[in-house]
């Protein structure tokens, strides 16, 4: 029950957190982040163990260019429609999902030792769902929204793809169907959450259990 109050705080918390317009999203939603049912996979796509995602970044060599070269380059962008909202929307998710996959990795321990969670796939999908519903809702009240959210899913489900198939699982027909029943489980997960949030704890609670 404890657990489903820190659920519930940290994502009330988000949705009552007044958003700054002038900041981009990504940078609002960096603080919002800390504060913040079964498929039909085969049993050998099932046992896989819980691996990360999280790749270490090096920072990039700085580079100068004149004055005319970044004209060029910006006029170029912005006619090929690189700062459109939905281009935009796309690079931000990128990020966004980033942090979801870090947290559930930083907080892996919690959930396969002290929750008991087997360390499988479904167990990562779940984790990681868990915390995509949360942003979800931070993001339910920016102007823009339902876009990055639906770019947010995208990158979900891109993940479990790539993980599906660095694991042997190569044909497409497959994993479309593995990504059917994940979809028709993420849906199913994210009703059962907002129920919880606008119901009470003990709602909120059964829908963590499952």
């Amino acid at each position: 029950m404890s657990f489903s109050n820190a659920v519930r705080t940290s994502a009330s918390a988000a949705l009552r957190k007044p958003i700054n317009p002038s900041r981009p999203v990504q940078q609002c939603l960096s603080q919002c982040h800390a504060r913040v049912a079964l498929t039909r996979l085969t049993p050998a796509a099932m046992s896989v163990r819980w691996q990360t995602t999280v790749q270490s970044e090096q920072p990039a060599e700085k580079k100068r260019y004149s004055d005319v070269t970044k004209k060029v380059v910006y006029g170029m962008a912005r006619l090929l429609g690189y700062y459109s909202t939905g281009s935009t929307a796309i690079r931000a998710s990128h990020d966004l999902y980033r942090t979801c996959a870090e947290h559930a990795e930083k907080n892996k321990d919690f959930f396969i030792e002290a929750c008991n969670l087997p360390d499988n796939f479904q167990s990562w999908f779940s984790v990681t769902q868990l915390h995509v519903w949360m942003l979800m809702v931070r993001l339910r009240e920016e102007k823009n929204g339902k876009l990055y959210i639906q770019e947010l899913v995208n990158r979900l489900f891109d993940d479990a793809e790539h993980k599906m198939r660095s694991h042997g699982i190569t044909q497409q027909r497959m994993i479309n169907s593995y990504i059917k029943d994940l979809l028709a489980q993420f849906h199913g997960g994210v009703v059962a959450y907002d129920e919880g949030m606008c119901k009470d704890d003990p709602v909120l609670a059964a829908a963590l259990w499952r």
